[in-house]
């Protein structure tokens, strides 16, 4: 389940965070490489957490893309070895809130992370203020 050479970052961890975050907010990768922010938040947490325990959390993150073969198995993985432990699970919540909202401890990691935060797809809105709806979407009802 690991992709290989996204975005050309010479980090073979960089392919693990964007297959691990992609499994974990529900979304596919290209989703999230298409967000352009997926080298800026790898950086960003790089910056921000201890290097052990990102390290720790990757290699976990690793071990669960590489010995999952279905999303069920997946999903139970990420369940038993990311969320039941409180250190891994505090950085999971980090990782996805970064994702959907381009926050990190409340705050945006850089202009574009509001943007582009995956809510304003869940929601299929735009970011007010940020982009415009559409010629004559206000014409068209609400979903």
């Amino acid at each position: 389940m690991i992709i290989a050479n996204i975005e050309n970052v010479d980090d073979f961890y960089y392919d693990v965070f964007i297959s691990i975050s992609a499994a974990s907010v529900g979304f596919e990768v290209n989703d999230l490489i298409s967000t352009g922010l997926g080298e800026t938040y790898y950086k960003h947490i790089l910056n921000s957490v201890e290097e052990a325990t990102f390290l720790e959390f990757l290699n976990t993150s690793k071990d669960i893309l590489e010995s999952s073969h279905s999303e069920t198995q997946l999903n139970i993985a990420i369940s038993e070895n990311l969320i039941a432990h409180a250190g891994m699970k505090e950085l999971l919540d980090k990782v996805i809130t970064l994702w959907y909202l381009g926050t990190w401890d409340g705050f945006y990691v850089t202009t574009n992370a509001y943007t582009q935060g995956l809510a304003w797809k869940v929601m299929s809105a735009h970011p007010p203020g940020a982009k415009q709806p559409g010629f004559k979407s206000w014409n068209v009802k609400p979903v």
